[in-house]
């Protein structure tokens, strides 16, 4: 004879279905709320970027690669939404610097050269001195690839006459020759703004080398440095630099460093929040 189902039991069931389809219809709500917040965002007007800033609008973007030797940070490719934002047209260079930090010193003649040997929170400094803040890794990607998941700004296509990069790999040598070395790789940081072909989609300059950019994102790492001791937290870098090979300079290529790191060929530049037109 089946033993008789308690009250109290079928009670508890019917609170619980209750629940779960009230998490249901929520979960509902909430995913077309999404949907409706960046169709809102996607449509909105907003006025003209400050000088040396271009309008970054808001969408989706390919974000990554599917490249199987890419780092797992880096995989796979997928689409991400990035709302509107102002990004500079170029890195910050020393000239602009120094007028955050009267004491900056420099090389005559290298005005306008990236600004470089900067810690991360000398850049974050400078930027909400200048009202500004440092892009996002998302933010700083779609910048520099735009909506069609290219590999460089300009395209899929390498091209050392587009980017202070240099055109062959040191670790594989495949095609170096001598004057390739002494070319890209010693000739240093350039001045801001030298390769015009190479813009970006929205006309950003010097996305894919001269120096490596801090981005507003810190990487934990739990496992190759994380072995030596505690799991560190280190700066996330894009973009290359002038002694590194193509795939460093690649739109979704990231590297990380200390915090606390200052380099020759490291530097930065700065986003801000868009300004919506009102009617």
């Amino acid at each position: 004879m089946p033993m008789p189902v308690r009250r109290s039991s079928r009670r508890a069931a019917e609170v619980l279905l209750w629940l779960l389809g009230g998490l249901a219809l929520l979960a509902g709500a909430t995913s077309a709320w999404t949907v409706w917040e960046r169709y809102r965002l996607e449509r909105q007007e907003h006025t003209p970027p400050p000088e040396g800033m271009v309008l970054i609008p808001a969408g989706w973007f390919w974000m990554g690669t599917d490249d199987p030797k890419a780092a797992p940070d880096e995989r796979p490719l997928r689409r991400v939404f990035v709302p509107a934002f102002y990004m500079d047209r170029t890195e910050v260079t020393n000239r602009d610097f120094r007028r955050f930090k009267p004491g900056h010193a420099y090389p005559e003649g290298a005005d306008d050269l990236p600004v470089t040997h900067v810690f991360k929170h000398e850049a974050e400094a400078f930027a909400r001195w200048a009202g500004k803040r440092l892009p996002s890794a998302a933010e700083w990607e779609k910048a520099a690839r735009g909506t069609d998941g290219r590999q460089y700004p300009w395209g899929n296509e390498f091209d050392t006459n587009r980017c202070n990069l240099r055109p062959r790999d040191f670790i594989t040598g495949e095609g170096i020759r001598i004057c390739e070395i002494t070319n890209a790789a010693l000739r240093g940081k350039l001045p801001v703004g030298s390769f015009p072909d190479g813009a970006s989609p929205y006309g950003c300059l010097d996305m894919c080398g001269n120096v490596w950019e801090w981005v507003s994102d810190v990487h934990r790492d739990d496992t190759w440095f994380g072995l030596l001791g505690e799991p560190q937290e280190r700066g996330v870098l894009r973009g290359g630099a002038y002694g590194y090979s193509p795939r460093a300079g690649a739109t979704w290529h990231q590297a990380f460093e200390p915090l606390n790191a200052t380099c020759n060929d490291t530097g930065f530049r700065c986003a801000q929040d868009t300004v919506v037109k009102r009617d």
